[in-house]
């Protein structure tokens, strides 16, 4: 079976028409997507770049692999402890060449993060051309990957990982491709006027007033993007540069359609579309980022095309909504390729949604993010509990508790009318840390001994007190001071 992973980084998936979006930007994957399965609640387990692909690549969530951030003792894979290693703990490339699957990787990630177990995924590791001192283009990963299947096409049983830089922020595709978004449809309703006002009470980098300040940064940032967002029309400025980049990749997808097709395995290739994380635009305060353990950074796209199984299905199966983790993709392949599932990979297999039929999924998810704050949240089919051990330099709660299904955006927090069903997602959260790192000979909790470290590779809690002190906002200089515990 010949396998293309496409890894989008940063592609929230109701930006894309698969998944809803009243813009036509994607119009290749559009049409991918009608001979393939779209999953509806697929979610990452760890954001954002470095511990989301460590998840799906170990098969396991960050408080077992150690990778729950992007610096210092929470960005360090577990392979062994002492002198015991876990050859039963593969990581996903491995395993699938163990048992006879060629896998590539064309990327930049492993050098962008410092990430070079990640080679280890794969037989070969292609590092296409940096465009013009920026991130990779998705030109040059194209190219890469044209090459690539001119020697391999013919070939059977490999496993390629593309990995598009587009859309991550700063959103520097050129102004012809935001205007080309801002012509496909209207923009999102939103945040309207009184959330953006709302929102201006929000400190922290990537916040509305300090889009880009940081502890001050104000410049060194595209034209696809405003300074601040003070309006509707700052948000629309900035959601068109995100959307001209979706735009953008989609076009280059549509060619690596192309291509396929030109060598004639279109047809007989399995193509998986997803990403590493989303993005935040407005959600929280938070604006074009992946800061938070929220609804938008950790839902992701999973679409499927797999031959022989997702042709002919009904418009009704092509649709899963079931609540998954991308841990259970390393399970999914090994059922589809019935290859034996390592032991201690923590993902469940979903293969049968790709025949059409209906899957369980989980009754609630767990997720971690420990780069820009600290955080773990419990997701259920209706309720997002999110518990903030450091707020780095972002304004938010200890606790916070939101009706997803309702509330979309999460603008309600509704803990103080609803302490029982806060205290069974606390109870939740706490019977799966215990479980995983509650024994006797468990790896100590790496967001624990992160937070001994502090949230200051993207921020620095000190530093932008005094920034925000320096601009008049001492009442919010002053909340960030009690909620950092900065003394």
């Amino acid at each position: 079976m010949r396998i293309l992973y496409i890894d989008v980084d940063s592609l929230r998936p109701d930006h894309t028409q698969p998944y809803g979006y009243e813009r036509k930007i994607t119009p290749n994957l559009q049409k991918f997507a009608e001979k393939a399965v779209v999953f509806e609640n697929y979610y990452c387990t760890d954001s954002p770049c470095l511990p989301s692909r460590a998840a799906l690549s170990s098969g396991q969530c960050g408080l077992s692999n150690g990778i729950i951030g992007h610096f210092g003792s929470g960005a360090q894979m577990r392979f062994h402890r002492g002198n015991v290693h876990f050859p039963q703990r593969p990581l996903l490339g491995g395993h699938l060449n163990r048992n006879g699957v060629y896998p590539a990787s064309i990327s930049c990630f492993a050098e962008r993060h410092l990430a070079y177990w990640f080679c280890g995924n794969f037989r070969e590791n292609i590092k296409p051309t940096l465009s013009g001192g920026n991130d990779e283009d998705a030109a040059d990963v194209n190219a890469a990957a044209f090459e690539w299947l001119g020697r391999n096409a013919q070939k059977d049983n490999w496993f390629l990982h593309l990995n598009y830089w587009e859309p991550h922020t700063d959103y520097i595709v050129k102004r012809e491709w935001a205007q080309r978004a801002a012509q496909s449809g209207p923009p999102p309703a939103w945040p309207d006027e009184d959330a953006i006002t709302r929102h201006q009470e929000i400190y922290g980098p990537h916040s509305a007033t300090d889009l880009h300040a940081g502890y001050g940064r104000k410049s060194n940032y595209p034209d696809t993007m405003p300074d601040a967002i003070r309006n509707r029309a700052d948000y629309e400025h900035l959601i068109n540069g995100y959307d001209g980049e979706i735009c953008y990749w989609d076009f280059y997808f549509g060619q690596l359609l192309d291509e396929l097709e030109r060598l004639g395995i279109l047809e007989e290739t399995a193509i998986i579309v997803s990403a590493d994380h989303g993005e935040s635009f407005g959600e929280n305060g938070s604006y074009a980022e992946h800061g938070l353990a929220n609804e938008p950074t950790h839902h992701i796209p999973l679409i499927v095309k797999w031959p022989g199984l997702t042709d002919d299905l009904t418009a009704e199966e092509r649709r899963c909504d079931a609540l998954l983790l991308n841990i259970d993709l390393g399970p999914t392949l090994c059922e589809l390729l019935e290859f034996p599932i390592p032991l201690d990979w923590q993902g469940r297999s979903f293969a049968r949604a790709l025949y059409g039929e209906k899957v369980a999924g989980r009754s609630h998810l767990i997720w971690s993010h420990g780069a820009h704050t600290f955080q773990r949240a419990v997701r259920t089919r209706d309720h997002l509990y999110i518990r903030t051990l450091h707020p780095g330099c972002f304004r938010t709660e200890p606790e916070q508790l939101f009706h997803v299904s309702r509330d979309p955006y999460l603008t309600n927090d509704i803990l103080a009318q609803n302490p029982a069903i806060a205290d069974a997602m606390k109870a939740q959260l706490f019977d799966w840390w215990h479980r995983l790192a509650g024994a006797p000979d468990a790896f100590p909790d790496p967001m624990q001994t992160a937070l001994d470290e502090g949230p200051t590779l993207y921020n620095h809690p000190a530093r932008y007190v005094q920034f925000l002190r320096e601009r008049g906002r001492d009442d919010l200089a002053q909340h960030l001071t009690k909620n950092s515990r900065l003394r």
